[in-house]
């Protein structure tokens, strides 16, 4: 061990770094990785939306394709949801701007209800 290395664990002994979880943006795919089932099943929305008030807007993911090194790159469908309403008619669509905003799991409270879908 280096002498550098040493002079930094005994200074650093009493103070260990805490590990929570990043406060960095996520790409919908770093966001998925690392749910369970790659996130299928789980509903995701961006923070932008949030932040506009568009509280009950959200994907239901449906399948995920992820590729590259760290898988942070591919393909993800789901149902869209807009203001509480089922769009194209429940059938999955492909998730746009995977890469563009930032991601985060979306949990419903109970005035957030979706509507049925009509047949």
């Amino acid at each position: 061990m280096s002498s550098i290395a040493k002079e930094i664990l005994t200074k650093t002994a009493h103070a260990l770094p805490i590990i929570t979880k990043s406060a960095q943006p996520k790409s919908l795919y770093r966001a998925l990785k690392v749910m369970d089932n790659k996130g299928i099943g789980e509903t995701v929305t961006t923070t932008k939306l949030i932040n506009k008030g568009f509280t009950d807007c959200y994907y239901k993911v449906t399948d995920v394709k992820l590729r590259g090194p760290e898988l942070n790159h591919g393909k993800a469908y789901g149902v869209e949801v807009w203001k509480g309403k089922v769009l194209n008619e429940g059938k999955p669509v492909e998730i746009r701007g995977g890469l563009k905003w930032n991601w985060i799991k979306y949990t419903p409270t109970t005035e957030h209800v979706v509507a049925p879908i009509k047949a």
